[in-house]
């Protein structure tokens, strides 16, 4: 059974054609027009401010050229008959936007205090020394004053806030000793990423060299008491990718980091989502029947173009793949219309329309970024989306899901099968539900179209996707600590480093 089939048999009476929404909670948003509603139409403009002309030169750029200097008539639509990637394909929409935002962030609630929790999953298992005697510039204070941004609905720095929920969750774990003769693990809680995003110099450098080596030293390595002789055993937070932190951050002997990782005493994370729709009582109160219902949209993808900060991204990709949805893509794909856009930097659209459309789609793709992986990788995972990745060679013989000869899937997921860098037993097959393409994007859609032709295909790797989906998910507030999620992973893989032949005991 193809899976349109499947939406014949399954889609409730009261949709019908193009403009239906599935069956969801969402579905009170849905527009039953075949036209995109107008307040959702001035996310996407025609004209793409965010494509490049070339080199320097954005699309935007190009159009204020011509009007300056030879006074052009609309020269947005001159740049557009020129350059076709600056033209989006159809929009295909159907959702109203009701002006209302999820819950506050998670970092604006109540959070649990020391002591509250009394039970995870590695209770028993491992045994942390938490530090209390950072600077506190560097410590206590940076903590709290980030908590108090993160918690700003309005905030944009959303790839750097693992670090202070993971600092939240190290200090209230019921498995922390103030012992340090009888710890396991010591760690360190200073927000390196955090610390990086606030430039408090007022500037940012690359390789957050605006954090200057002698402030971390003073306040963070100098205040390790039990350091000597157990340096191995101290785990520092460097949760940024490892090409933006510093160096000093880089050289520690065991951190956690988003990636990726450079040695074996690196533990990749997942990226943090701060609404509460992502906890892990959310994701695991979804049935079956949610995972696996009948879905609007055969692909969903919303993206930003271009990085001039760096000529040589990855992203070039993004770019491959919309001028190979606009030259050569249907209306529809596997009998569905899709949502493909460039977003621009001006009028970037509410939170609200990507938590619709990725949990009303059956593929999301997550082209390479500027760096692997990213965060909308592990944000589609939960809501339900099956993600697309593109497939490289690396110099390695292995593959990368980033760039030809790039870094290796091994050492850019977290607890990802074949990586070492958990128990086997724990490790996570991400080809179960990733779909990974190969041979270039001229192939997106041949590949999404054939899975969607098997229906029991599509199903298990969104089965795939519930069974997993909890793990990149961090238990904050009420949810600290009771569930097997992102925190208890990062124990386990910190219980197996410790076991390891990197202390010599395996």
């Amino acid at each position: 059974m193809n899976y349109s089939t499947f939406l014949e048999l399954h889609r409730p009476k009261h949709h019908s054609g193009n403009s239906t929404s599935a069956a969801s909670n969402n579905s009170t948003n849905s527009v039953s027009s075949n036209s995109t509603d107008s307040t959702v139409k001035a996310y996407f403009p025609d004209f793409c401010e965010d494509c490049m002309w070339s080199g320097q030169l954005t699309c935007a750029g190009r159009a204020d050229f011509l009007r300056n200097r030879y006074n052009t008539p609309n020269p947005q639509d001159a740049v557009m008959n020129d350059r076709k990637v600056c033209k989006n394909p159809p929009l295909q929409i159907f959702w109203r936007d009701d002006g209302i935002d999820e819950l506050d962030s998670i970092f604006a609630q109540p959070r649990m205090s020391r002591g509250n929790a009394t039970t995870s999953p590695m209770l028993g298992r491992i045994s942390i020394y938490f530090y209390e005697t950072l600077r506190k510039d560097v410590g206590v204070d940076l903590v709290e004053n980030m908590r108090r941004q993160y918690a700003d609905r309005n905030n944009t720095e959303t790839n750097a806030q693992a670090d202070i929920a993971i600092i939240d969750l190290f200090r209230t774990f019921p498995g922390r000793t103030d012992d340090a003769a009888m710890a396991d693990a010591f760690v360190v809680p200073y927000p390196h990423a955090s610390h990086c995003v606030s430039k408090p110099t007022g500037v940012w450098m690359a390789a957050c060299r605006h954090i200057a080596h002698e402030l971390m030293q003073g306040g963070v390595l100098n205040k390790l008491d039990h350091y000597v002789g157990n340096h191995k055993r101290h785990l520092f937070l460097n949760v940024i990718n490892q090409g933006n932190s510093n160096p000093t951050m880089r050289e520690t002997p065991l951190s956690l980091t988003i990636g990726p990782r450079y040695k074996s005493t690196n533990i990749i994370v997942p990226y943090l989502n701060n609404l509460p729709s992502f906890q892990p009582s959310a994701i695991r109160g979804r049935g079956e029947g949610w995972w696996t219902r009948p879905r609007t949209y055969s692909v969903t993808y919303f993206f930003g173009m271009s990085n001039s900060k760096m000529r040589h991204s990855p992203r070039l990709y993004r770019k491959l793949f919309m001028e190979e949805v606009q030259n050569n893509w249907p209306e529809t794909v596997g009998g569905l219309p899709y949502a493909i856009r460039v977003m621009t930097k001006r009028n970037k659209p509410p939170s609200r329309l990507f938590t619709h459309m990725y949990r009303d789609s059956v593929f999301c793709p997550t082209f390479p970024g500027d760096t692997p992986p990213q965060k909308r990788f592990f944000d589609v995972i939960m809501m339900g989306c099956i993600p697309v990745v593109l497939e490289f060679d690396t110099n390695e013989g292995k593959k990368s899901w980033h760039q030809p000869g790039g870094q290796p899937i091994e050492n850019s997921y977290p607890w990802i099968k074949g990586s070492n860098s958990t128990d086997p037993s724990n490790e996570i097959d991400y080809r179960s539900f990733v779909v990974a393409v190969t041979g270039g994007v001229e192939n997106v859609r041949p590949t999404v179209e054939a899975i969607m032709r098997n229906y029991t295909e599509v199903r298990r790797r969104q089965l795939a996707l519930m069974e997993v989906a909890p793990y990149f998910s961090y238990g904050m507030g009420e949810d600290a600590h009771r569930y097997p999620d992102a925190f208890s992973k990062i124990l386990s893989a910190l219980r197996y480093y410790l076991d390891g032949p990197y202390l010599g005991m395996r």
